[in-house]
C-alpha cells in the first residue's frame, strides 16, 4: 500500500511538473501575440517605479497627488520625446555622412588586403579602378534612403508607443496607493497580511535596484562620454547615452556599448593607436565598474543567480526584443518575491537566489 502511495505521489509531481512547463509555453506563446498591447504596459509598471520618488517629493512639499501625478507624467513624456529626438537627429546624421564612412571603410578595407597580399577580387566581386568596392557603393546608394524612412517611421511608432505608456502609467500613478487598501478588504487577516508584505517587498527590491543600477549606468555613460568628446569621436552624445541604457542589459549590454564606439572611432580615425588607448579606457571603465562596483551596488539589492539572470535576459529578449532584456532582471525580482511568499514554490526562489 505504502509502496503504490509513493508511486502515485511521484506520478503526480511528473504531471504538475509536465503541466507547468506547457503552462510557461502557453504564457509565453500569449504574451508574444498580445506584445503590442502587454509591452507599452509592462514598461508603463517599470516607469511607475522610478516616478514613485518623484512624486513622493512633490508630495512631501505639501502638492496635491494629483497635480504630483501630473507633473510627474508631464516630466515623463519631455523625457522620452527628448530621447525619440537625439535618436532621431543622430540617426538621420549618421545617414547623411554615410557616403564617408563607406569611402573610410573603403580605403581601410584597402589598406588591410595590400598587408595582407590578398587580391582586392575576393572580396569586391570584380574589382573597378578608381571606385572603391561595388558593395560599399551599393550599399550607400540603395540603403540610405531607406534608412532615413526607417528611422521616421520608428520614431513615429516611438512616440505612439510612448503615448500609450503615459495612458497605462497614468492610470497605474493614480491607483498606486489603493493596492494594498484593496487587499486588506478582499482577503483574510493572514492572507492579506502576506500579500501586503510581498507587494512592499517587491516595491523596495525594484525601487533599490533601479536606484543602484541607474547610478552605476549614468556613472558609466558619463565616462563614456567624457573620454570620447576627448578623443574627438564622432556622436559622442549618442554613445554615452546608449552606454546608460545598455548597461541596464546584464552581460551583453556592456560589451555592445563598447563595441560600437571602437567600430565608429576606427572608422573615423584609422589609426591604431588611437583605438588602442580608447579599447583600454573604456574597457577599464566597464571592468571597474562592472567586476568591483557593480556587484556591490546592484548585486545586494536583487540577490538573484547570474544563470538566472542569463535565462531571463534571453528568454525576454527572444519575446519582447530590446525592451525585453532591459525588463528582464525587474521581472526576474518579481518572480522571485512571488516564489518567496508561495510556501509549495519557495524552493524555487531559493534555486533563484545568488546566495542562500
Amino acid at each position: 500500500m505504502t509502496r503504490i502511495r509513493e508511486i502515485m505521489i511521484r506520478e503526480n509531481r511528473i504531471i504538475i511538473a509536465l503541466l507547468g512547463v506547457l503552462t510557461v509555453i502557453a504564457i509565453g506563446f500569449v504574451l508574444y501575440q498580445i506584445r503590442s498591447i502587454v509591452l507599452p504596459f509592462a514598461l508603463a509598471v517599470f516607469i511607475s517605479y522610478v516616478l514613485n520618488p518623484v512624486i513622493q517629493f512633490f508630495e512631501k512639499r505639501k502638492v496635491p497627488s494629483i497635480l504630483a501625478i501630473l507633473l510627474a507624467l508631464i516630466i515623463t513624456f519631455l523625457v522620452l520625446n527628448l530621447f525619440g529626438v537625439l535618436v532621431y537627429t543622430s540617426i538621420s546624421s549618421f545617414a547623411s555622412e554615410f557616403p564617408k564612412y563607406s569611402d573610410r571603410i573603403g580605403v581601410l578595407l584597402n589598406n588591410v588586403l595590400d598587408f595582407l597580399n590578398i587580391p582586392r577580387e575576393i572580396l569586391s566581386g570584380g574589382w573597378k579602378s578608381g571606385e572603391g568596392f561595388q558593395l560599399l557603393d551599393s550599399i550607400r546608394d540603395l540603403s540610405l534612403h531607406r534608412l532615413i524612412l526607417n528611422t521616421l517611421g520608428s520614431v513615429l511608432n516611438f512616440v505612439s508607443n510612448s503615448l500609450l505608456v503615459l495612458l497605462f502609467l497614468l492610470f497605474i500613478l493614480i491607483g498606486r496607493n489603493q493596492l494594498i487598501r484593496k487587499v486588506q478588504v478582499a482577503f483574510e487577516a493572514e492572507t492579506a497580511m502576506r500579500i501586503a508584505g510581498m507587494l512592499k517587498n517587491m516595491n523596495r527590491q525594484i525601487q533599490r535596484y533601479l536606484i543602484a543600477k541607474g547610478s552605476t549606468s549614468l556613472a558609466t555613460g558619463l565616462l563614456f562620454f567624457i573620454i570620447l568628446s576627448l578623443f574627438g569621436v564622432e556622436f559622442a552624445i549618442i554613445w554615452g547615452l546608449l552606454t546608460f541604457l545598455l548597461n541596464f542589459i546584464p552581460n551583453i549590454g556592456s560589451v555592445i556599448a563598447t563595441i560600437l564606439p571602437l567600430l565608429i572611432a576606427f572608422i573615423q580615425f584609422g589609426s591604431l593607436g588611437t583605438l588602442f588607448w580608447l579599447a583600454l579606457l573604456l574597457s577599464g571603465i566597464q571592468m571597474v565598474i562592472g567586476n568591483f562596483i557593480d556587484p556591490r551596488v546592484v548585486g545586494r539589492s536583487v540577490n538573484l543567480s547570474p544563470l538566472v539572470v542569463l535565462c531571463s535576459l534571453m528568454f525576454w529578449g527572444w519575446l519582447w526584443g530590446f525592451i525585453g532584456m532591459f525588463l528582464a532582471v525587474p521581472i526576474s525580482v518579481i518572480i522571485k518575491i512571488v516564489f518567496e511568499n508561495t510556501r509549495s514554490l519557495k524552493f524555487m526562489s531559493i534555486l533563484m537566489s545568488h546566495s542562500s
